[in-house]
């Protein structure tokens, strides 16, 4: 199948990613509108390294955890003791959504490797020499919703006729959608016709489940020093590998028998029977990236007390490889079932925008430590690129789009840390991330609290928690909305639209490391 028809499938099945579908809060909603670029900017937003004392206290000018090289690769020239350390991760995730005046609660978790890794300080008569490498994550992907409701104004098999829509073959082979007219010009959805009424539709009862999971990571190599007194440069280079699941279950159900005309042969005997029962639509979508990202960084002492640091990262091309599958099955009331099913791959490649990070910290002031950072992305800077001359014209639809629905913001977060006694330290923060997108409502405020503590003489275990929260709704399907005035003997004409589900989010994540210093 050419890849401008696995374009088209894949923008219906990846509305949903990491709550890139936002309304505009107009019947049509553009954000649904391209797939790929969508998905460029989930892959684009690398989060916080999961570390537990990073993650609460970001390390543009403060060296804490094994991640904080991902906020500042000089970071690490503060470092005067070798260490190791390895941690675990786990997400748990409460999804609220409305959907055609149905509410529906739906959870789910995932548990994996946070980071890995080691610090080598060397022994320097003045200054600091250091290097380290590992892997740390810093991006999940998990999301579950769960929908069900009654819709009387669109059905899914609306966008399997959408013209240019990858589902239609298979739709069309299992009686989902029809020939719209006698000339057999044109599709229409099974639910549209045979009525009287041209265009009449009786509605049907939806219901559905949506699971995302996955994870975004980075196996690195870092080096700082202290390049002269109180000024510390650092780089690092690291290598991107992240892979990621989509698994839907949509199905829609002739509860109330409405849809009983006989016009379509379901039986050997030649008697007709349309009355259906059910339409199942199953998608699997499976993603993996790989890429390489450069950060360079520095940090000034400016006393023994307050530090000042800034870091950039060069924009950052990615590979991404998609295996999408999707079966439907068609469901009569006499039992008959018709099912086909379609398999792609696909390749494309995604630019990934600079970040730009600047930031401060006071140190050990009676006991208290304080670390800010801001940092800038321009994620209307994300590129995609198919490298085949065929879907130029898509790639330049998809950047365009991306250039003026996406825009620039700055992430801000802020920590503290309190030193109990010489084993036990308390910290928490507060983290603030605006929505990506122009005029978008999905802003996420984050909280996060954690300990360390002195196990044993150079071993200490460090725990996180941190608690995100958001709003935002998003497309459950894109369908063509037609202009049935035209008399039925003609195409009618038609706007692509979304029907959309309210969503209220809480995520979870906990994580807890063991850190040994080396000798």
């Amino acid at each position: 199948m050419l890849k401008n028809s696995i374009v088209s499938a894949l923008t219906f099945a990846l509305v949903f990613i990491a709550g890139i579908g936002q309304s505009t809060g107009q019947n049509t909603n553009p954000l649904n509108s391209l797939l790929y670029s969508n998905q460029a900017n989930m892959f684009s937003d690398q989060g916080i390294a999961m570390d537990p004392i990073t993650i609460v206290m970001p390390g543009t000018a403060y060296a804490g955890g094994f991640g904080s090289f991902l906020d500042n690769p000089a970071s690490a020239a503060l470092y005067n003791q070798s260490f190791g350390q390895f941690g675990l991760a786990y997400t748990n995730i409460d999804e609220s959504a409305q959907f055609v005046n149905s509410s529906r609660s739906l959870s789910d978790n995932q548990f994996n490797l946070s980071n890995a890794g080691f610090v080598y300080s060397f022994p320097t008569a003045q200054g600091s020499l250091v290097v380290g490498a590992g892997y740390n994550q810093h991006t999940v992907f998990n999301r579950a919703l769960g929908f069900r409701g009654r819709n009387e104004q669109t059905t899914i098999t609306d966008q399997f006729k959408t013209p240019g829509s990858t589902y239609a073959d298979i739709a069309f082979n299992t009686f989902a959608i029809d020939y719209g007219d006698e000339f057999e010009d044109w599709d229409e959805s099974i639910f549209r016709i045979g009525f009287p009424e041209f265009g009449d539709y009786l509605g049907v009862r939806q219901q559905g489940e949506i699971f995302e999971s996955g994870y975004g990571g980075e196996y690195s190599f870092f080096a700082a020093t202290e390049f002269q007194e109180n000024l510390m440069v650092g780089v690092s280079l690291g290598i991107l590998n992240g892979r990621y699941t989509y698994d839907r279950l949509f199905q829609e159900v002739d509860n109330f028998n409405e849809y009983n005309s006989d016009f379509i042969d379901t039986n050997d005997d030649g008697t007709g029977d349309t009355d259906i029962d059910n339409i199942l639509l199953q998608d699997k979508i499976r993603s993996t990236y790989t890429g390489f990202k450069l950060r360079a960084g520095l940090i000034y002492r400016l006393n023994e007390v307050l530090n000042v640091g800034a870091s950039y990262t060069l924009g950052t091309r990615m590979e991404v490889e998609e295996i999408f599958d999707a079966n439907i099955q068609t469901t009569f009331d006499n039992g008959v079932t018709f099912e086909d099913e379609l398999n792609n791959e696909f390749t494309y490649y995604v630019e990934m925008p600079s970040r730009t990070s600047v930031g401060f910290s006071l140190n050990d002031l009676n006991g208290w430590s304080v670390s800010g950072a801001a940092e800038y992305v321009n994620y209307a800077g994300t590129r995609i690129d198919f490298r085949d001359g065929s879907l130029f014209e898509d790639e330049i639809a998809e950047n365009e789009f991306i250039e003026n629905n996406f825009r620039s913001v700055w992430n801000l977060r802020a920590g503290v840390q309190y030193q109990l006694n010489e084993g036990v330290s308390l910290r928490g923060g507060l983290s603030f991330l605006p929505s990506k997108f122009e005029n978008g409502t999905d802003d996420r405020s984050i909280l996060s609290f954690g300990t360390g503590i002195q196990l044993s003489p150079g071993v200490q275990l460090e725990f996180a928690a941190q608690y995100k929260y958001w709003d935002e709704v998003s497309s459950v399907y894109d369908y063509a909305d037609y202009d049935y005035t035209v008399l039925p003997e003609e195409p009618p004409t038609f706007t692509v639209r979304s029907e959309n589900a309210s969503r209220s989010v809480d995520r979870w994540q906990v994580l807890s490391t063991i850190r040994f210093n080396l000798y």
